[in-house]
């Protein structure tokens, strides 16, 4: 069972944050918000999206850090995201949004975040937007949108190096650096102490094998870390 109340100590408001979606191969939603409040007593965050606020629960969504924001279509406004700027995707030419009305890609945001597929999104933009529009732009901006969301968690990974195990999925699943794999040896996610191993008898003589933290007392099972591609590691 997993503790929402203990999630949401992770997230502090301001963080930025973007969705996660398990259910769509793990992806990352090609949008970004800022946490306005930590509701502790329930385990959930208030999330600003570029569409509207959001109540979330703390396992839906990853922290970001800020400068992935070059990447985002730029007519996301995220005035309300200190220290952003925007205008760094709209000078590197990676979306269309001269060519797209305005509030294309807010509503493009939206239909992704109600599990709209690409096929769906498109033919509902299309009714909204397509008078005096490009169509070819329409469809190539849909396109590129969802090409970059299964892509933004790769993307992530490759620009930020991870320096200790980190939660990556439902469940309490994390994932190994590839240095730990190296190594053998798994760090905490919450402080970055290394691991010990140890083994904690359950009911009816069952045993699990743990990783406890000799820090912060963090206790994970073995078997609850995966390697740096999500595959199952005998440490």
């Amino acid at each position: 069972m997993i503790d929402y109340w203990k999630l949401v100590k992770d997230f502090s408001v301001g963080d930025i944050v973007q969705k996660y979606m398990p259910g769509r191969g793990g992806a990352l939603a090609p949008f970004a918000g800022r946490v306005t409040a930590i509701l502790k007593g329930i385990g959930f965050l208030d999330v600003q999206w570029p569409f509207g606020n959001e109540r979330v629960s703390p396992e839906e969504v990853v922290r970001v850090n800020p400068a992935f924001s070059a990447y985002l279509p730029p007519t996301l406004d995220a005035s309300y995201y200190p220290g952003w700027d925007t205008r760094q995707a709209a000078k590197k030419g990676i979306w269309r949004d001269k060519e797209v009305p305005p509030g294309f890609h807010k509503a493009l945001a939206s239909l992704w975040n109600k599990k709209f597929g690409e096929v769906a999104a498109y033919d509902e933009l299309w009714h909204r937007f397509a008078a005096g529009s490009n169509d070819e732009a329409l469809r190539d901006e849909v396109a590129k949108f969802y090409r970059f969301a299964y892509n933004s968690a790769g993307l992530l990974l490759e620009q930020h190096a991870r320096t200790a195990t980190y939660w990556s999925s439902q469940g309490r699943q994390h994932r190994a650096t590839r240095s730990e794999m190296d190594a053998r040896k798994p760090n905490c996610p919450k402080c970055g102490t290394p691991f010990r191993k140890t083994i904690y008898k359950m009911d009816e003589g069952r045993r699990a094998r743990l990783f406890a933290c000799p820090s912060c007392l963090f206790l994970i099972k073995q078997d609850n870390i995966l390697g740096p591609g999500g595959e199952a590691v005998a440490w």
